[in-house]
């Protein structure tokens, strides 16, 4: 009887826990620009913004490049790929370079811009999902009336609020988590193979994290890392969540190691197109490595 009222109560803290109001909940205010300074697009605002997100090896580039995108969608808010990049580049932006505890502040605010350039994606991407929000519909009955053409905005969407969610805290985590896992549901249903096995690495991460009241599920957990490796061997993100949530979880001290290991032996350029996510995920490995007396 106590453990049933611990979670009721739990429950019923959670339903105030979201922590953020969404687009289609009232927040339609557009995420200001990097610099505040967005104005009207010029002919080649997006090839400007292209050209800076190719060099995105520094928080400067990927700022100039969101400042440009910026640009573009004030002149075309329908635009979803350009919504999307704005998504993709704020969590970029957030989980390559502001990962520090002292840029937590920042880090925090980025990766919230990123969630409503998501929000924001989603619509332009579904009409039809737009439309059940506006109608009151609840999200994880209308993000499965998305199609495969808005699987980019929905992944980059999810990937930001549960990291954003993640980083507020247990509570709001929890409180969000239907809405991440239901969009990222209709991600692997639609396209598993999504940003090299993305939706999978997901879930790899989601079943290792949550509780078990909460539908943990460390099995699972490995399945799904597993299944994006068969998918994209050489992406080593998908290998550094491995460590830091199953194996450090498992208490599994021999995987974390051999994944570490691993990590530091990939070539950055294994993937030429997101080579700058993988130095990224090698800086990650090592903070890890650096910390392991830590975790274990």
């Amino acid at each position: 009887m106590k453990k049933t009222l611990i979670l009721v109560a739990v429950s019923m803290a959670l339903s105030a826990c979201s922590g953020r109001k969404a687009v289609w909940e009232g927040d339609s205010s557009t995420p200001p620009a990097g610099d505040g300074s967005a104005t009207a697009a010029s002919p080649d605002a997006t090839a400007a913004a292209d050209a800076k997100w190719a060099e995105r090896t520094t928080a400067a580039n990927v700022r100039a490049a969101i400042a440009e995108w910026e640009k573009v969608a004030a002149a075309d808010p329908g635009n979803a790929d350009v919504l999307v990049s704005l998504t993709r580049a704020h969590y970029f932006l957030a989980d390559g370079y502001l990962r520090a505890e002292k840029d937590e502040k920042e880090y925090l605010k980025t990766m919230d811009q990123g969630v409503k350039w998501g929000e924001k994606a989603m619509v332009a991407a579904s009409p039809e999902f737009a439309k059940a929000m506006a109608d009151g519909k609840k999200f994880p009955e209308a993000v499965k009336l998305v199609g495969k053409d808005g699987v980019p905005a929905m992944y980059w969407y999810a990937s930001s609020l549960g990291k954003w969610a993640k980083k507020k805290g247990f509570a709001v985590l929890l409180g969000q988590k239907d809405n991440v896992k239901a969009t990222m549901d209709r991600c692997l249903e639609l396209d598993p193979g999504f940003y090299h096995g993305g939706p999978h690495r997901y879930f790899g991460a989601y079943y290792a994290i949550a509780p078990a009241f909460a539908g943990g599920d460390l099995e699972k957990s490995k399945v799904h890392f597993k299944k994006s490796l068969e998918i994209a061997p050489d992406f080593i993100g998908t290998k550094v969540l491995w460590a830091a949530e199953l194996a450090t979880k498992t208490q599994d001290e021999e995987t974390f190691d051999a994944l570490i290991a691993e990590i530091e032996a990939a070539k950055e350029d294994a993937i030429p197109e997101v080579m700058p996510e993988l130095r990224i995920e090698k800086q990650k490995a090592a903070e890890l490595k650096a910390n392991r007396g830590d975790l274990f």
